[in-house]
């Protein structure tokens, strides 16, 4: 199955996934790359996951097509 890579124009909200199931918003950052994850079991309902830097974060679907462009399909 075929991922997309994403480039962010703007930061956006993220929900970030740490081990053991605690949850922290965080902010990513303008320049970041992320990659779409597959990884449908810890995306909190109605979001995107996404992975950066190695970990996981679910974002908004509305967030991630405003303040990033699409960068490749892996």
């Amino acid at each position: 199955m075929a991922t997309q890579k994403y480039s962010i124009k703007d930061p956006i909200s993220a929900i970030l996934h740490k081990p053991g199931g605690e949850q922290v918003s965080v902010t990513l950052p303008a320049g970041a790359l992320l990659q779409e994850s597959t990884q449908h079991s810890t995306t909190l309902l109605g979001m995107v996951g996404v992975y950066w830097e190695g970990r996981h974060y679910s974002v908004a679907l509305s967030e991630l097509l405003k303040k990033t462009e699409l960068v490749s399909t892996a």
